[in-house]
């Protein structure tokens, strides 16, 4: 992300596009990707602003990091969703799904189990070997969820949203 970011700037060229019917989505995607950018950063930010000031204002720094922090652990939440909604028709999604019986393998099961018990490390090392054994590289996004500074109950959120888009039946989305 460029540090002389200028919303203003990036506002008033998506307004003119609008108004001259000349909407181009990259421009749209790149504003987005902007401020998500700028929302991890400022969450590190704050973070670091929290730990080190001293006074009165601590709780306050505290209290606008979990906004910041919250926030985007749900829009991790739904990139981790799509994530998973697009590796259906992939090798992964076999290694967790059995199409023949149309049920989930028992993998899924001990993952899910896992998940509910806060044994990150466990689902980590599982998740990894069955990308690893379907030769597929494992998204960032994902490997993010396993950051020891989420909470175990965001990193149980964060597993299970990508699992719901991994998962979820295709009739469903299709309406």
């Amino acid at each position: 992300m460029s540090e002389n970011l200028n919303f203003e700037e990036i506002k008033k060229n998506l307004e003119e596009q609008i108004k001259q019917n000349k909407i181009e989505f990259d421009s749209f995607k790149k504003a987005i990707n902007s401020y998500k950018d700028l929302g991890l950063m400022l969450e590190k930010l704050l973070e670091y602003a929290a730990r080190n000031i001293e006074g009165d204002d601590k709780d306050k720094f505290w209290g606008l990091y979990k906004d910041i922090s919250f926030q985007n652990v749900s829009e991790l939440c739904d990139r981790l969703r799509k994530y998973g909604e697009n590796l259906r028709h992939s090798k992964v999604y076999e290694r967790f799904y059995d199409s023949d019986k149309k049920a989930p393998k028992s993998i899924t099961f001990r993952i899910l189990e896992l998940i509910r018990l806060g044994k990150r490390d466990e689902v980590f090392y599982i998740i990894l070997r069955e990308f690893v054994n379907a030769q597929q590289e494992v998204d960032q996004s994902l490997i993010k969820a396993f950051n020891p500074r989420y909470s175990v109950e965001s990193f149980k959120v964060l597993v299970y949203s990508f699992l719901s888009g991994l998962l979820e039946k295709f009739e469903e989305i299709e309406k």
